[in-house]
């Protein structure tokens, strides 16, 4: 065992960070169990304060987005609404942003409309509204092409029910039934 550093919190308790080759987790004296592992949580920086104060706490966590080849292309923004007075709190969008076009305005639209059945998904391909039958990643290719007018306003609605505290009752009814 190697002790890498000490650390004294007060007289009664003392922190030592240490390593342990080969070995992941072990028992030591007196019933003590460690591991090998440190999970940091999600903390807000700038104070506990800050998350009593805010009205609206937004976090933000991002993975590249890679083409075909393997090269990055841009970002996969993931945002977590840990705080608000406008949206579900615990609600999380991702949304998608390159280097060459910048803010993806398509990007996670296919997954809400699969979700709230204005395109259905039959085996391996999508049902659009008219009948026709697509690939999804046809659809995410030319994405203007297939959400049209009429299913994007269906899909702001979803959104609106998704994402926002209570659904009035003209929304909730513009909601197109099966």
């Amino acid at each position: 065992m190697k002790v890498i550093s000490k650390r004294v919190v007060s007289d009664q308790l003392k922190v030592y960070d240490f390593t342990v080759e080969d070995s992941h987790h072990y028992v030591l004296e007196n019933g003590v169990v460690s591991h090998n592992s440190y999970v940091p949580t999600k903390e807000i920086s700038g104070g506990s304060g800050l998350k009593f104060a805010a009205s609206t706490i937004a976090m933000l966590s991002k993975k590249k987005e890679k083409d075909g080849d393997g090269d990055v292309i841009g970002n996969q923004i993931k945002i977590k609404m840990y705080k608000s007075r406008l949206s579900k709190e615990n609600q999380d969008a991702t949304v998608l942003l390159t280097y060459s076009k910048g803010l993806d305005r398509y990007f996670g639209l296919l997954d809400l409309a699969e979700k709230y059945e204005i395109i259905k998904k039959v085996s391996t391909r999508y049902e659009l509204p008219n009948g026709k039958k697509v690939f999804g990643k046809e659809i995410n290719t030319n994405p203007e092409l297939y959400f049209t007018e009429d299913i994007l306003q269906q899909l702001e609605i979803c959104a609106k029910k998704e994402f926002s505290y209570g659904v009035s009752e003209e929304v909730s009814s513009d909601i197109p039934e099966e």
